[in-house]
């Protein structure tokens, strides 16, 4: 990161600790892509990615992706961008065929013992996402006890971790 990147991948939590500590820069940066937006401002993270757009110097182009568009992202992007434009791909609701998804009902007290299962049946690399931070930190805790070689990344974490 010191001596420059071409493209960076960041949660905002994670832009944010960087911005700030001044380990990067957005003076000549031109394009943002905003992946999973409706999440973000769901989650509370519309203050961050305004004071993140108050980085840049210049014009940008920002490409905001959301799964849904609910009046909440809509309201969104006409206040935080100029022009914006909506591109829908596919139909609303359709799932796509490429994927195969399962679902299995554990019950909460079952869920690590399920999980260290299935983690048995599976090669790695495996990621799993959980929805908040301290769920991240239990999981990294019990597969380490279970001798299970993991990372937990989360934005509560310094960029050294």
């Amino acid at each position: 990161i010191k001596h420059g990147v071409h493209m960076m991948v960041a949660t905002p939590g994670r832009l944010m600790d960087l911005l700030q500590k001044k380990m990067v820069g957005l003076d000549v940066c031109r394009y943002l892509a905003l992946d999973e937006a409706d999440r973000m401002i769901d989650m509370g993270f519309e203050g961050d990615i305004r004071t993140i757009f108050s980085y840049f110097k210049g014009q940008r182009q920002t490409l905001l992706f959301s799964a849904t568009m609910p009046k909440k992202i809509q309201n969104f992007a006409k206040s935080a961008l100029v022009k914006p434009i909506t591109i829908n791909v596919g139909r609303a609701g359709a799932a796509s065929l490429d994927v195969i998804q399962e679902v299995e009902y554990v019950k909460e007290e079952a869920k690590m013992v399920y999980l260290l299962e299935c983690l048995q049946k599976t090669p790695p690399p495996v990621l799993i996402f959980a929805e908040k931070k301290a769920d991240v930190d239990a999981i990294h805790e019990y597969l380490l006890l279970k001798g299970v070689e993991a990372v937990a990344i989360h934005g509560g974490k310094d960029q050294e971790e």
